[in-house]
Parts: structure tokens; sequence; C-alpha cells
């Protein structure tokens, strides 16, 4: 959603400034000192650790101390990369949308942190310069070899590090489960037959425009709807898991595919084993509210699906209704929370009582942060997702009656079989 400077954004009927002239964002200065290292990167961002040499009696903000010559800063720096709609206000339209719309829809804590920096465009060169070898040593996606950073973006985003052990009294290591939770309710134009969720639906639908390449290996993905599944058994009174019944199996199924572990580490302790650490995510997941909220928000700011709104450039939808632009930033917040990633954190700490949030008391605390929440660009969006819809519809997809057919592990389909 890039603008020009002082420009006002509709987001969700109400206007949000990038630059407001008596509350302006407070931006900080990457100092002149700061070293990074390429850490990752998705289609729009990529994103860099920060370490900065060590000062003596001098505790850098937001920092966590990795050596006696060097420490590494809490936050990671989110660049984002070159591409259309992209400008120097790119960030300070994210910052905004994410203080303006998502913190009181979801809260600070459930948020990953974030903060605005400039400066980037003094280290573009060197950064430039890791991604190329990036590439040299095969270190990236194909699909995103040679792409590089927006060259006219020099105020980034530093984003908390989910990966890092957090503030918590005794913390000793930590590991982190990353998963997306995608769309948690039924696409509203899904028919009243479906057996497959959108997300499963655009899962078989994939599977089966890459018939033509033999090549590639689909792996069944588990199924989002899972982690919103009612609960019914007695164990889910105290969130206990017996680690045997169906909704505890795909919940582990569903988070444990990514388990990202700090780079500073050869080998989690034996405490993170992910058979250790099983037990308390479950019970986390079966007990939490985070998801059940954020499906609750994508209904409420989604309640017709992309086939409801007309085309971005028109003065009706095809029932006829007034197109507004209201409708269409409150569908881009749905999409947007459709397409964020879920940090998973659990800490070993020397101490721990159990708190009856996820905690335990042999030392092993769980909480979650939501982040990659870039606001999706609805104008530019809104003809894709309703492709995207009608392929799924025409072709059986949610039905289950496509051609040949294709397995999911959905959780609609197994409830309805």
């Amino acid at each position: 959603m890039a603008a020009e400077a002082n420009a006002a954004v509709a987001v969700d009927g109400r206007d949000y400034h990038e630059r407001p002239s008596l509350a302006a964002p407070a931006i900080g200065v990457l100092p002149s000192d700061v070293t990074c290292t390429f850490i990752g990167e998705g289609c729009a961002n990529v994103v860099f650790a920060l370490t900065r040499p060590a000062v003596p009696d001098t505790t850098p903000i937001g920092s966590e101390t990795d050596s006696s010559t060097t420490t590494r800063s809490s936050h990671l720096l989110r660049i984002p990369k070159a591409a259309p709609g992209v400008g120097p206000a790119t960030c300070l339209d994210h910052h905004a949308y994410y203080t303006g719309v998502l913190r009181p829809l979801l809260g600070a804590a459930s948020l990953v942190d974030q903060h605005l920096v400039r400066g980037v465009t003094a280290l573009h060169a060197a950064l430039n310069a890791l991604l190329a070898n990036a590439d040299r040593c095969k270190r990236r996606r194909p699909d995103l070899v040679g792409t590089g950073l927006a060259p006219a973006v020099d105020v980034a985003l530093l984003v908390e590090d989910m990966t890092a052990p957090a503030a918590t009294p005794g913390a000793i290591a930590s590991v982190t489960f990353q998963f997306k939770p995608k769309w948690l309710a039924q696409s509203p134009t899904a028919p009243v037959d479906a057996r497959r969720c959108r997300t499963c639906a655009l899962s078989a639908a994939s599977v089966t425009s890459d018939r033509g390449r033999p090549t590639k290996v689909h792996k069944v993905k588990p199924c989002p709807l899972v982690l919103v599944a009612a609960r019914n058994g007695p164990q889910d009174q105290d969130g206990r898991d017996d680690g045997d019944d169906e909704i505890s199996n795909a919940l582990w199924d569903y988070v444990s595919q990514h388990r990202v572990i700090p780079p500073a580490w050869v080998a989690p302790p034996p405490r993170l084993d992910p058979l250790c650490v099983r037990p308390v995510v479950v019970r986390w997941l079966r007990t939490t509210s985070l998801f059940r909220r954020l499906a609750a928000i994508q209904q409420e700011f989604d309640p017709r699906g992309a086939l409801g709104i007309g085309d971005a450039g028109a003065s009706e939808d095809h029932s006829g209704a007034p197109v507004t632009s209201q409708a269409l930033d409150r569908l881009q917040t749905a999409m947007t929370l459709r397409d964020c990633t879920c940090y998973l954190r659990v800490v070993f700490s020397s101490c721990g009582d159990g708190d009856g949030d996820g905690n335990n008391a042999a030392g092993l605390s769980v909480s979650a942060k939501l982040g990659d929440l870039d606001c999706k660009d609805g104008r530019r969006k809104l003809a894709r997702w309703q492709a995207q819809e009608r392929a799924l519809l025409v072709g059986g997809f949610y039905t289950a009656t496509e051609v040949p057919r294709q397995h999911t592990s959905c959780w609609l389909e197994r409830q309805r079989t």
C-alpha cells in the first residue's frame, strides 16, 4: 500500500496517515557499527540478524549478549524487496497499519513487536552483496535467486526475533515452531455441501495444476481447521494431552512441520527435544483462544468473499450493491490475517511452577505471537483472489469432485465421512 508523504489511507473505514504531523511515528537510527547476517527471506522481504561490538558497562536497548566481544540484537532487520508499488513510504505504511488496525484488533501481546528504523540505504551495497553470496552458495530458493532490496527504501522495520529466548526469568534456551494458521473459517462462497476447507481445496487444485510436472513431489499438508476444532473430550477441561487422540495428533502434525533452532545452537538441549515439548505444546494449542479470535476476525471482515466485491474500479458488485472502499479494505485485512505467520516459542527455564497458560512445573513455557502482517493490497490483488475462488468452485475442489480426485487431510472431510 504505497503512498505519497502525508497522504491518508482508508483502512477498514477509518483514515490513517502514514506520517501525521501531530503524531509522527518514532523512528530509530541504525548504528554505523552494526554487522548484518542474512537470515532468510520471502517473496516480499529479506531478513537480517544484527550484531554490534560490545560496549563495556553498557547494555544496548533490545539486545542480548552473545559473547564477550559482540551483542546480538533481539530484533531482526526486515527490508522490502524491489517490486511494483514498493517505495520510500512502504514500511511507514506497514507500520501505520500495524499500529492503527492490527493492534486494536488483536492486542499488542499477540503480535510480534516491531519498530521503524532509518539508515538502511547506507547498508544496501553490503546487504545486496550478502544476497549475491547466498545465490552463489545456493542458500536461496530458486525462484528468489537474483532478487534484491528496494533501492529507495531507507526506513525499514526492526521485528522481534522469535527464535531468541524470551525475557523469561531463568530462561536457558528456547525452540520456536513457525507455521501459518491460514484460513481458519470456511470461504463465504464455498458450496454448502463442501467437503474441503478453503486451504485444502487450494492444495488439491495446486496438485492438479502440477500434473504436468512429474518431478515435483507433493506432500499432503495438514489442515488448519484443527486449530479451531471442537474440543469434546474430558482431557479438554484442563488441557491435558493424552498423546494419542485424533485432535492431539493433528495439532502436533500441524505445528511441528517447521521447527526453528536459533543459529547459535548446534543442537537443542534435551529438554527441548520434540518428544519432550509435545505435551506442553499440544496443551497450549488445545486451550488457547488465539486462533478462535483470529477465525472470528477473518469471518467478520470478510462476510461475502472476494466474489462478493466488484472489480476494484467498479461502482457496484455483482449483485448490484455499491462497492465501497471500506468493503475492500476489510477484505484485505481478512486476507492479511489468512497469510500471517504464527511463531510458537517454547522456553526452557531453570524455574517454573506452572501458571495454567501453557506452562508447566518442569520449566517449559509456551507463548505465541503473530507476524508477517504487511497489509495485502486489495486493489492490486482482488482480480487474482476472484479468479482463484472461481477456479476452486468450477473445478470441484471444495466438494472433492475434481478429476482425478486428489488426496487431502482436510479436517472438514474427516468429520463428514
